[in-house]
């Protein structure tokens, strides 16, 4: 493991950090300031789902094709074009002047923030890395556990003392003369390409696997068991996004501080970095589609926990369940995709299923948003959600040989077609 992260520590770090800075356009940074949206625009819970809903919507459709980046530039190009666009989308949400800017700052705050962010680092990592690809993606998406635990917090903190104007002014200027300078340092050399001897611990064979077969993006959209797939898959980012956009709102029908919600991001953050490492080690000896029957299920106890209790104490516990749920799904999005569909087209198959996930994240703050303008409590959705995913398990659990059919490429990629 030293040898490793010695080794390998400039793409790491690297990766590391490009998750990280996705904090600046996840749902959890960004509904820090929608009290003050509100506020200041007389936007309901609804009407400021709709446009977040719709700008993320927009960034999803962006990203199917502008995802494809990464496949044609190198890994500090794609690294540098999102950090540039992720900083002037958090000056557009400084100077937001009303719904068509704020659309356009959510678009943007999504489409480089929890998109090209995450895209970039998870598809470097896994076309840096093979016979370790679940350590290296789980230390790599130990950048969104550092986000959460940093970011929430200080932000409550920031925006209490400055604003919320100039808290995104600052956002900007931490990415341009932080952030993206040490990238483009990290990021000068390029890594050697996986499976090579630095790849490998000195207990494993350097002989060199069958190549894995590579699958088109129109390849993927023609398999059903892709769309059973990734409906199942989405939906820890789905819900997540609900419960941490509408944060504010639970607080204030729990009686809870909005101050102690964001101060328990720690112990989800903690959770992720422990769940993630260890669910890397699983990945490499098990493999990805092996853990994906059953990781939604912390998340699931967690949001049944948040429904019908009030105290004070289910907070920390509901978020370190969730937590557990968030790292491990960490761990899967950066080895699953490779591990079923191959190296040489990642950028465009991960294009679509990024785009997923922020489709998914955008319409459940908007159907929740609906939902309690129309009386129905959230504490009672929640309930819902849990549900949701006991059963997103159940179906991988029965998608579980087809994937392995997939992986070990003995599934027919013709439409209408049986397993060969």
């Amino acid at each position: 493991m030293t040898r490793f992260l010695i080794g390998n520590f400039r793409w790491l770090l690297a990766g590391f950090l490009m998750t990280m800075g996705s904090a600046f356009g996840q749902t959890y940074f960004v509904s820090l300031s929608n009290s003050a949206l509100i506020e200041r625009f007389g936007f309901s819970h609804g009407s400021l789902g709709l446009v977040y809903a719709l700008a993320t919507t927009s960034s999803a459709l962006i990203l199917l094709e502008f995802g494809k980046i990464v496949d044609r530039v190198r890994a500090r190009t794609a690294a540098m074009i999102t950090v540039a666009g992720l900083s002037l989308a958090c000056l557009v949400m400084a100077g937001v002047q009303g719904p068509v800017m704020l659309f356009a700052a959510y678009l943007l705050l999504r489409l480089f923030g929890q998109g090209m962010m995450g895209h970039v680092a998870m598809t470097a990592t896994g076309r840096w890395f093979e016979a370790r690809r679940g350590m290296a993606v789980s230390i790599v998406s130990l950048g969104h556990a550092a986000g959460i635990a940093i970011v929430p917090a200080a932000a409550v903190a920031l925006i209490a003392l400055t604003g919320d104007r100039l808290a995104w002014t600052l956002s900007a200027a931490a990415l341009a003369l932080g952030l993206g300078p040490v990238l483009w340092g990290l990021l000068a050399k390029d890594r050697m390409p996986e499976g090579q001897a630095t790849d490998l611990t000195e207990t494993e064979s350097t002989r060199p696997a069958p190549a894995k077969q590579s699958w088109r993006r129109r390849e993927v959209l023609r398999a059903p068991v892709f769309w059973v797939l990734i409906l199942c898959a989405v939906n820890p980012a789905a819900m997540m996004t609900a419960l941490f956009f509408h944060q504010l709102h639970l607080t204030d029908v729990k009686g809870w501080s909005a101050g102690l919600f964001a101060a328990t991001f720690t112990a989800f953050a903690l959770a992720r970095i422990v769940a993630s490492l260890f669910a890397g080690g699983l990945i490499d000896r098990f493999s990805a589609r092996a853990m994906m029957a059953v990781y939604q299920l912390p998340m699931a106890a967690g949001l049944a926990l948040l429904w019908p209790v009030d105290a004070v104490w289910v907070v920390p516990v509901a978020m370190v369940l969730i937590g557990l749920t968030a790292g491990t799904d960490s761990a899967l999005a950066g080895t699953l995709m490779p591990e079923l569909f191959g190296l040489r087209y990642l950028g465009e198959v991960r294009a679509l299923t990024f785009a997923a996930i922020v489709l998914a994240s955008a319409l459940s703050p908007l159907v929740t948003g609906y939902l309690i303008d129309a009386g129905i409590a959230f504490s009672v959705q929640l309930a819902g959600m849990a549900a949701i995913s006991v059963s997103a398990s159940i179906i991988l659990l029965a998608l579980r040989g087809r994937l392995n059919a997939i992986a070990m490429d003995v599934y027919s990629r013709t439409p209408g077609s049986s397993p060969s």
